[in-house]
């Protein structure tokens, strides 16, 4: 076991990331690469990163080596992080929620404290539970966003709580710094958090099949691949912009066309269904996993 404490608390603010595996690591390169810019007027002066096994632990440290004056990576230290830590960001896997928050000492480390969590399916009465406290023990506030928040291009929902202001401003800031963000009621998270973290790993496997036809044909995968990423930021731009999927197949199928031709074989093959159920079967996935 890595015995080291986490740093003592310095000014400003600091932040833990319990649980540092993808989805961790990616928010706090985001968090990070603003940290960076803003310099002495960061947000935050202090980011511990909390994992479990020594491999873990030694691929951060390796990778977040040129900030280690900000970072500090620990192992099997969740309590002692989350004590000294303003803020904590839950992102373990959900089946893990049980141990980390059940741990000796997290009860009493998290009393009174902000905790973002970015744990799918888990909403504030199961962590809370967890904690074997009454909800209003701390503060709780969920989020779902994607792994492009490593490279400030992630979508993430925020389920809408009332919080205190201080709490809603550094949430967003946390959020902003990733990509864009948009607010969900408690009902429609599930859904609102398919859309925002899942939605563009089903849609790779479309990209896949397009790449896998294109070398069919010819072309190279790694062209392919540029014109195909290229494709996805000019739909994502229209989209953004109001152009409906309907219009788009409008403004684009000419009459015994190429875009119609692909279209119609689209649909032989039922793949609008396909996609309809994936993020349904996510949804329910969702409201089930914890």
């Amino acid at each position: 076991m890595d015995t080291s404490e986490p740093a003592p608390r310095r000014a400003g603010m600091s932040l833990a990331i319990v649980g540092c595996g993808n989805m961790g690591s990616a928010i706090l390169e985001g968090v990070l690469s603003s940290c960076r810019k803003a310099g002495h007027k960061s947000k935050f002066s202090h980011i511990v990163a909390c994992v479990q096994s020594e491999g873990s632990s030694d691929r951060l440290r390796a990778r977040f080596q040129s900030d280690s004056a900000l970072v500090t990576v620990v192992r099997q230290q969740n309590v002692s992080a989350m004590r000294e830590s303003d803020i904590i960001l839950l992102a373990c896997k959900p089946y893990m929620i049980d141990t980390v928050l059940g741990e000796d000492g997290v009860r009493e480390a998290l009393e009174g404290k902000f905790v973002i969590s970015v744990v799918v399916g888990t909403p504030p009465a199961k962590l809370h539970a967890a904690m074997g406290v009454k909800e209003g023990h701390c503060f709780i506030v969920r989020a779902m966003l994607n792994i492009a928040a490593q490279y400030g291009e992630s979508m993430t929902v925020i389920e809408a709580t009332i919080l205190p202001d201080n709490m809603e401003e550094i949430t967003n800031w946390i959020f902003l710094q990733l990509g864009k963000t948009a607010p969900v009621t408690p009902e429609l998270y599930d859904a609102g958090g398919v859309l925002a973290g899942p939605s563009g790993v089903f849609l790779s496997v479309a990209v896949d099949g397009i790449l896998d036809a294109a070398v069919h044909q010819g072309i190279k995968r790694p062209e392919a691949r540029k014109i195909m990423a290229q494709s996805l930021i000019g739909l994502g731009k229209m989209l953004e912009e109001g152009c409906t999927p309907d219009d788009l197949r409008e403004r684009t199928s000419s009459p015994r066309g190429t875009t119609i031709e692909g279209l119609m074989a689209l649909e032989e093959h039922r793949v609008r269904y396909a996609y309809t159920q994936a993020v349904i079967k996510a949804t329910t996935r969702s409201k089930t996993i914890s």
